[in-house]
C-alpha cells in the first residue's frame, strides 16, 4: 500500500467518507489480450459523453437549481426560527476559497471547512500542499450544482450538497482550463450558524448515467504527498513515496516525446500543436483505474491517454482542454529489462494518443463508434513503433498465425474490439493498416487521413478525400500486405 492510499472499503482521513469505487482505461501491447469492453481509444471514453451530456461537463457555473433567493421556501425560512443558505453566500464562500489558493493562504483556504473534523482538515491541508507544488496558470473555484434542500422554517438547519468545479489549467501543458468536480457536504446548523464543508468527495456528470465522478481523484487528491518532476517535455507525476521513480523515468518520457515530435512535425499539417505532456506513474492497475476518474472500466492496460474537456466552450463548441497520460510502472513493460518493446514503446503510444486528441471535434463526433479504433490505435502503434519494421511488435508472431488459420480479410469494427481473445490481433491490424497507408500513399497523406478522422469525417470519406480511393478498395490493397506479412 503507497502512501497516502488506504486500502478499498476504508475511509479516506483526508475528506471524512469512503473514496468511491475506482475506474477509466486504454493500451500497449498486452502480453495476453484483455477487454476494453465500454472504452473509446484516444480519448477517455467519459470525456465524450461529458462534452456532450447538454453542457454539463463544459461550461461550469451552471448555478444553483432549486435554490431561487426569492422563492417562497427562503423567504419563509428567513423568518424569527428561520434557516436557509442562499447564493450569495455559496457564491462568496467559493470566490474567498479560490482567492485564499492564489494568495497561498492557508488558513483562508481552511475557512470553508469544519474545524470540528480533524481528517477532513488534515486531507485538505495536504491537499493545498499538494497543489502549491503544481504550476497553475488558472486555479478557481466554481458552482456546477446543488442539490437538497437550503432552507428550514422551523430553525434545525440544513444540509445539502454542492457540487464545486475545480477550474485549473497547468501552465505550459494544458491548451485550455480544464475541470475537476468535488461535491462538498455543507451543513448549516442553526440561523447564525457559519457555512460549514463537512466532507469531500468526487461529484458525477449528472446527465451522464455512467460517470460516477469527473476527473477525480486527481493525484493531487489521491496521495497525501506528490512528487513533480519537471522535465523541458514533461510533467512527471506521483506519489512522493515513488520520487526515485518519477526521476528514474524522466529521460524515458523526453525521449519517447522528441521521438514523437520529430515524426510528428515532419509529416503533420503545421498548425498549433501540444509539445509537453502530463505523465502519471501509477502503482498497479487498481491506481491507474482511479486516477481522473469518470467511468466505471478496470484498467487491464499499461498506459491509458485521457482527453480533458475544457471547462469553457470555445466559439460555442466543447473542444479538448489538455490530455492526461497514466501508466503503471508495475507493468512488464516497465519492470523488465532491455529491448525495444519496453517503457518507451508505452510512452511513444500514449503520448501519439496526446498529440491527436486535442483536434477531435467533440460537436462531430457525437458517438463512441464514429471513431474507427483500428484508425485511432493503429496510428498510435505506428508512430510507436516508427522506424522499425511491423516484425518488430511482439504482437507479429501470434498475428501471423491467426491470418494463416484463415483470417476474414476485413478491418475490425470498433464491435470486434469486445473480444478479448483477439484484442491484441486487432491492434496489430490497425498497426498494419498504418503501414500499409504510409507505404502506398506517403506519410504526409497518412496524418491527413488520420486527422479528417479525429476531425470527425467517415473514415470511407476521408479514404476517398485524402487517399483517392474507397474505403473498400483500401481494405482488399491492405488484406494483401497482411497475408504478405504472413507468409
Amino acid at each position: 500500500m503507497t502512501q497516502g492510499h488506504p486500502p478499498p472499503g476504508h475511509a479516506d482521513p483526508r475528506y471524512g467518507v469512503s473514496p468511491p469505487a475506482q475506474p477509466v482505461p486504454w493500451a500497449p501491447p498486452p502480453p495476453a489480450p484483455k477487454s476494453r469492453r465500454g472504452l473509446w481509444i484516444g480519448l477517455a471514453a467519459g470525456a465524450l459523453a461529458l462534452a456532450v451530456c447538454a453542457g454539463t461537463a463544459v461550461g461550469v457555473g451552471l448555478g444553483l437549481r432549486g435554490n431561487d433567493e426569492d422563492a417562497p421556501a427562503p423567504k419563509a425560512a428567513a423568518g424569527a426560527n428561520g434557516v436557509t443558505v442562499t447564493n450569495a453566500e455559496l457564491a462568496g464562500l467559493l470566490d474567498r476559497h479560490s482567492k485564499a489558493l492564489a494568495a497561498k493562504d492557508l488558513d483562508g483556504y481552511l475557512a470553508a471547512f469544519d474545524p470540528a473534523r480533524k481528517d477532513l482538515i488534515a486531507g485538505q491541508t495536504q491537499l493545498f500542499r499538494n497543489l502549491m507544488k503544481l504550476p497553475l496558470s488558472v486555479a478557481r473555484y466554481e458552482t456546477v450544482e446543488q442539490q437538497g434542500r437550503v432552507s428550514d422554517a422551523f430553525g434545525q438547519g440544513v444540509t445539502f450538497q454542492l457540487d464545486v468545479s475545480f477550474v485549473h489549467q497547468l501552465d505550459g501543458f494544458d491548451r485550455a482550463p480544464v475541470s475537476e468536480w468535488y461535491r462538498w457536504t455543507i451543513v448549516r446548523a442553526g440561523k447564525d450558524a457559519p457555512i460549514r464543508v463537512v466532507a469531500v468527495t468526487g461529484a458525477p456528470a449528472g446527465g451522464n448515467g455512467d460517470s460516477k465522478t469527473v476527473y477525480y481523484p486527481g493525484p493531487w487528491d489521491k496521495w497525501r504527498d506528490i512528487h513533480v518532476e519537471r522535465t523541458p517535455y514533461a510533467l512527471i507525476i506521483t506519489d512522493a513515496a515513488r520520487g526515485d521513480l518519477a526521476r528514474r523515468y524522466a529521460p524515458a518520457v523526453d525521449k519517447a516525446v522528441t521521438s514523437n515530435l520529430a515524426v510528428w512535425r515532419a509529416n503533420a499539417p503545421p498548425e498549433p500543436m501540444t509539445d509537453k505532456f502530463v505523465v502519471t506513474l501509477a502503482d498497479g492497475k487498481d491506481e491507474m483505474t482511479s486516477l481522473y476518474r469518470i467511468g466505471t472500466e478496470k484498467a487491464t492496460e499499461a498506459g491509458i491517454s485521457l482527453g480533458m474537456v475544457a471547462a469553457e466552450r470555445k466559439d460555442g463548441k466543447a473542444t479538448i482542454g489538455g490530455t492526461r497520460i497514466v501508466v503503471d510502472t508495475t507493468d512488464r513493460y516497465f519492470t523488465r529489462s532491455g529491448g525495444d518493446n519496453d517503457a518507451r514503446m508505452v510512452l511513444r503510444h500514449e503520448i501519439a494518443h496526446s498529440l491527436m486528441t486535442p483536434r477531435t471535434d467533440l460537436t462531430a463526433v457525437d458517438e463512441f463508434s464514429k471513431l474507427d479504433e483500428w484508425v485511432v490505435e493503429g496510428f498510435a502503434e505506428y508512430v510507436a513503433f516508427h522506424g522499425r519494421p511491423l516484425g518488430a511488435s511482439e504482437r507479429t508472431a501470434q498475428a501471423r498465425k491467426l491470418v494463416r488459420d484463415g483470417w476474414n480479410g476485413t478491418l475490425p469494427g470498433n464491435g470486434d474490439w469486445d473480444d478479448p481473445g483477439r484484442l491484441s490481433f486487432h491492434y496489430w491490424l490497425g498497426h498494419a493498416a498504418m503501414n500499409h497507408l504510409a507505404e502506398k500513399h506517403g506519410e504526409p497523406k497518412l496524418f491527413r487521413f488520420v486527422e479528417a478522422v479525429y476531425a470527425g469525417t467517415p473514415t470511407d470519406r476521408a479514404a476517398r478525400d485524402v487517399l483517392g480511393v474507397s474505403l473498400d478498395e483500401f481494405q482488399a490493397g491492405w488484406a494483401d500486405y497482411v497475408r504478405a506479412q504472413a507468409r
